[in-house]
Order: C-alpha cells, then structure tokens, then sequence
C-alpha cells in the first residue's frame, strides 16, 4: 500500500512542472517576455501539458520568441489537440483552412472545426457553420449552419449574432422570423458589432411597435448560455428528421414539387441530392384536395424535369418508370427505379385526377417522377392501395402541370420519341432532377 502511494506521490509532483510551465509562460507573456514564455512552454509542452503543447505550438507557428518553424508548431498543436484540448483542436482547424503548416484540406479543417466545435468552443462552432453555409469541407447544410451559428450567438459572440440575425431575416436553414432576427441585431448591436446598429435599424422597419418592444424585452433578457444549457440551445435548432419522401426539380430557378402529405406539419423541410449536398426549402404553395406541394429552394439543378407534351394520349397498358427515395436508411442513397404499367386511367373510386400504376411505390416514393418510355413526367407518385398487391396512385401530369402554372412555374414539355428509351437510361436522367424531401419535426 505504500509502495502504491509513492508512486501516486512521485506522478503527482512530476505533473506539476508541467502546469507550472504554463502558467510561467502565460505570465511571462503578460510581462511580454516572449522568449522566457517560449522556453517556459516548451518545458511544459515536452512533460506533456496538452495547455503547454498548445501554447508551444502556437508560437513556433507564428514565430513569437523565435523564427517560425510550421511544421514543428503545428505537431505540438496535433500533440494537443490530440488530447482533446479545444483551442489547439480549432488552431489546428484554422491551420488547415489557410494552409499554414501543413496542405489546405477543407476537409480535414471541419474535422478539427467539427471536435473543438463539440466542445462548445464558439470561434470553432462559427467556422462550421460557414463551412456547412459554403458546402466546403463539409456538406452544404443550411439547417446545420443554423444550428452551429446559434450555438456561437448563445456563447454571447458578436459577429455570431450578427450573422444569426441574418438567417433569420433571410430564412436561411430556418423559417423566416423578423422578431428573431431583431433579437440578435439588438444583441450584436449592444456588443458594438460593426454594421449591427445599421442592421437593427432596417428590421425595425418590418415589425409593428409591439414587435419592437418584445424584442427588446427579449434583447435584455437575453443572458449567455454555456455547457448542457448551450448544448440545449444549440439544439432546439436541430430538430429531428421525422419522415422522408421524393420531389423533382421543376424550374431553373429551383422549385421543387412533391406530394402534400410529406411536407404537411413539418417544422422544416430540406431536399437533399444525390451527392448529400442539402438545401432548405420554403413551401410556397398546398393543396390536400390533389396532394401536391410547392417547393422553393436555392438549388442548382443539374436538370429540370420535362412534361409530356400534347400528342397521343396515354393509354392503359403503357408502360412506365417511377424512380425515387423510398425506405430511406434503409435502401440504396442512390435511389431506387421500378418499371410497370398504367392499369387504369383513373384512380380509387374512378378519381379522374388519378392514374393508376403497378410500379411499385413504397414509404419515402411519394412525391417521385412518374415517367413514360420517353423520360417525361406523366405524374406524381402518391400513394398505394393498403391490403392490395401493387395497386398504386399518382396525381395526373395535367393536373400537376395545371397546379404548378397556377403558382407561377411554367412546366418543360417536350414531345416524345417514336423510339423508347431504355428503364436505365431513364433513370440515369431522374437522378439528375430528382431530390430526397426531409420533412424534420
């Protein structure tokens, strides 16, 4: 037993040069001695002080005390961001971003971003949601660039505020809230952010005076969260995703049309491609009588879907294509294409609006293209019949077509081939107007 208690004794007192070291380099820095601080860090950082390793590191990066030596600073500040140490996690980050001491890698930027960022470090969680805003080094995600910025803006960061004021003005991975976004300005304004002031004053603009007075009310009862009650904040704007359907891209412009039903009741809905890359979307139009929504989002289609023009009627027996997103989690991310027939011309109970179709639809389907030989929209995928064996239901391409003019999208249509095109190569062009619809509750 008191062979054990040396040995505790003896690790203690070795571990406390190591604190010492930092501390002494911190006040030499403070007496602005930085030789004695670099040589006070390097005997900490060499006994394995992560604090120490940091510091180290950070000097030798910058030169202070010493000529620069990057790649030297910047294994120091691996060593202890290694440890898990926040600040050397976010500096390694920031090394990476700019290429300082080792090769940009935007990639490899989030990924320090992302640890330190996880340990509430704000300067870290405002780097990843400028990272997820731009889509480089990691996933364009404007619900999760939301999500980070606010989790800086609690920590009381001024240009976080700013920033989150601007997404809410704009809508940018959350809904649009005017109140909110005054909210933040006032807070930024407070903090004497530049152009904070001058952003406060354009949103007053749009609310009443009692908008005016809750958001100030708000505004000075607004006090910095950190630890779980940050966390807690943070994550009241990262909702949970709580079903999935399919949509395809109808405009240039970015409108997205899908099914009624997978959007209603959602907090916020997303789309998502087939590279990952996720974009929020504004639902801009509903009808529950047809079952078709409108979508409005800031993506850049590779494609838009064309309609099938006038000419020969579809008829029943010819044969389609439905491609979509079914079963997310669970089936291919590449999404999933079925081939049938039209059975009938109309849907349950001789709904005219409707067709009916033996190309299997399954959960996470609806809201997908429904498309002839020719690779044309002929409708909506919608619905199956329950207890029935591939009876299934899309919303006609003219009504679709007659809903979307009615909003101001003026469809594609094309006429169509005398020769058909293979399944395959038809569904090698959904994908490229084809989108996952994330409806997050």
């Amino acid at each position: 037993m008191r062979r054990v208690f040396v040995i505790l004794l003896a690790t203690m007192l070795s571990a406390a040069p190591a604190r010492a070291g930092y501390e002494a380099a911190v006040q030499a820095l403070e007496r602005n001695d930085l030789r004695a601080a670099l040589r006070e860090a390097r005997e900490g950082a060499e006994q394995g002080d992560p604090r120490a390793q940091r510091l180290y590191g950070h000097m030798l990066l910058k030169g202070g005390g010493t000529r620069p030596n990057p790649a030297e600073g910047i294994r120091w500040l691996r060593s202890a961001a290694e440890k898990g140490d926040a600040i050397a996690q976010r500096e390694l980050g920031a090394a990476y971003m700019a290429g300082t001491g080792v090769a940009k890698d935007l990639a490899e930027a989030a990924a320090w971003y992302r640890k330190a960022a996880e340990q509430h470090d704000a300067i870290a969680q405002f780097m990843m949601a400028v990272l997820h805003l731009s889509g480089e080094g990691a996933p364009k995600d404007d619900a999760e660039s939301a999500r980070w910025m606010l989790g800086a803006a609690n920590q009381g960061e001024p240009f976080a505020q700013l920033a989150l004021a601007g997404y809410y003005r704009k809508g940018i991975g959350v809904t649009p809230d005017p109140l909110q976004a005054y909210v933040w300005a006032s807070l930024a304004a407070q903090a004497k952010e530049p152009k904070a002031a001058a952003t406060k004053r354009e949103i007053a603009r749009e609310l009443s005076p009692e908008q005016r007075k809750e958001g100030d009310r708000l505004a000075k009862a607004w006090r910095p969260a950190q630890g779980g009650a940050q966390q807690a904040a943070t994550d009241a704007l990262s909702p949970r995703l709580r079903a999935t359907g399919t949509g395809f891209v109808v405009s240039a412009e970015g409108h997205v049309v899908t099914n009624e039903h997978v959007v209603r009741g959602c907090r916020r809905v997303q789309v998502r491609k087939l590279d990952e890359s996720v974009a929020s979307a504004q639902t801009l139009a509903m009808t529950r009588a047809d079952d078709l929504a409108l979508l409005k989002t800031d993506l850049v289609a590779e494609a838009v879907a064309p309609f099938r023009a006038g000419g020969r009627e579809l008829r029943q027996g010819d044969q389609v294509v439905a491609f979509g997103f079914p079963l997310a989690g669970l089936l291919a991310r590449s999404g999933n294409l079925t081939i049938g027939n039209i059975t009938a011309l109309s849907g349950y109970k001789d709904n005219e609006r409707l067709l009916q179709t033996s190309a299997s639809i399954q959960p996470g389907n609806s809201g997908g293209p429904l498309l002839d030989m020719n690779g044309r929209v002929v409708g909506v995928t919608s619905s199956s019949l329950e207890r029935a064996q591939n009876v299934n239901f899309a919303i006609k391409g003219e009504v679709t077509a007659a809903f979307l003019e009615k909003q101001g999208v003026a469809v594609t249509t094309t006429g169509g081939s005398s020769r058909a095109i293979k399944p395959a190569d038809i569904g090698d062009r959904a994908k490229r107007f084809t989108v996952r619809v994330e409806c997050l509750a």
